[in-house]
């Protein structure tokens, strides 16, 4: 969808240019403006910029109850926020189309590619899985935010560590990263999004429109595509008929940008933790959850006797990272669910130190 504004000289301009195979940026047709990825301090916390158009993204877990049709398999979702920059030229019902429109592609990219393991995110069969989201947030459009919000994306999700958890009976161990290192998401593949734009009457075809030229297209394709060449999605807007081998041009130009990202996403993240100095693990210890007293969950009483495990969270530790970002003590819900069958009542402990016997 296009903004339906536009004076009759920039109109002129740009599709001057483009007759010409010029662009206003000094660009060639299949050019790409360059990507630059920030990590931030949270694990999942990433600034993504593909030219002057800017979009932050931050990955979170929480513990939630399983579908029933796929009892062993976590969720993911995706929420694109764009009220900070609102499309001046569109109507506000037209501006939530749009909305909806991006965040529909990028779910399907995300969530229907299988490009996440949804086992592993599971706890307990049928029970607990992790359930994560990510919410991105646009802070400025020149054009293409489909292909900023999907890098951006993929980068969260690959930056971000879910902390050890282990179920024994009615108790969930939680391992803060102090305890144990926290381990990664299991990504499969990076399903990368390329956009092409098409002007008059199909062509002209210009690979990562800006905004000046969305304005003016007569349509564009969407392609999603991984590092093997393996197609998972691709969309079409606008009132134009494409031919075959239009699309096969830019499936191939896909794929030339898809291996570029890719190496560029893994090396970008393995740098960042290449810097992060090594982690010195203590002994574990045994977290609850509280239904009664969620907030106040952090002030129960610590047992500090030689047969007890050391609590979590200690006064003088600050929380880990990971931990501040995890909802863990916050799940209203889970007061209905029932770890085993062995608590009848349906209900989940208190958190408190469990003592141990270190002879037995």
């Amino acid at each position: 969808m296009k903004e339906l504004i536009c004076s009759t000289i920039e109109r002129n301009v740009v599709l001057k240019c483009i007759r010409d195979r010029k662009r206003l940026d000094c660009r060639t047709i299949d050019e790409t403006r360059p990507v630059n990825i920030d990590f931030r301090s949270h694990p999942g916390y990433v600034s993504v910029t593909l030219g002057q158009t800017h979009v932050i993204a931050q990955a979170s877990c929480r513990i939630t109850k399983p579908k029933e049709s796929r009892a062993s398999e976590g969720h993911v979702r995706v929420h694109l926020d764009m009220s900070k920059i609102p499309l001046i030229n569109l109507e506000n019902w037209k501006h939530q189309e749009f909305v909806q429109e991006l965040n529909g592609i990028l779910e399907q990219n995300i969530r229907h590619s299988n490009c996440i393991d949804l086992e592993s995110l599971c706890i307990n069969a049928g029970e607990l899985v992790w359930s994560i989201k990510i919410d991105l947030i646009v802070l400025n459009n020149c054009g293409n935010i489909l292909d900023c919000a999907n890098i951006a994306t993929l980068c969260s999700l690959y930056h971000y560590r879910l902390p050890e958890v282990s179920v024994h009976g009615s108790d969930i161990r939680v391992y803060s990263s102090i305890e144990r290192r926290p381990h990664p998401l299991r990504i499969l593949h990076f399903p990368i999004n390329v956009l092409f734009a098409f002007f008059i009457d199909g062509r002209y075809t210009l690979i990562d429109p800006h905004s000046d030229e969305e304005r003016l297209m007569d349509g564009f394709v969407s392609i999603s595509m991984n590092q093997h060449k393996e197609i998972c999605g691709i969309h079409m807007g606008g009132k134009l008929g494409l031919k075959r081998e239009q699309i096969d041009i830019c499936k191939k130009l896909a794929f030339n940008k898809v291996l570029e990202l890719t190496d560029r996403i893994r090396q970008v993240v393995l740098d960042y933790y290449k810097k992060l100095e090594p982690i010195t693990h203590s002994q574990p210890s045994i977290v609850r959850i509280d239904n009664d007293d969620d907030d106040d969950s952090n002030d129960h009483n610590i047992s500090t006797t030689e047969n007890e495990d050391i609590v979590l969270i200690k006064p003088e530790i600050s929380p880990s990272l990971i931990e501040s970002n995890v909802s863990l003590l916050q799940m209203p819900n889970l007061n209905r669910l029932s770890l085993t069958e062995d608590d009848p009542s349906g209900t989940i402990g208190n958190l408190a130190s469990e003592p141990e016997n270190d002879e037995e």
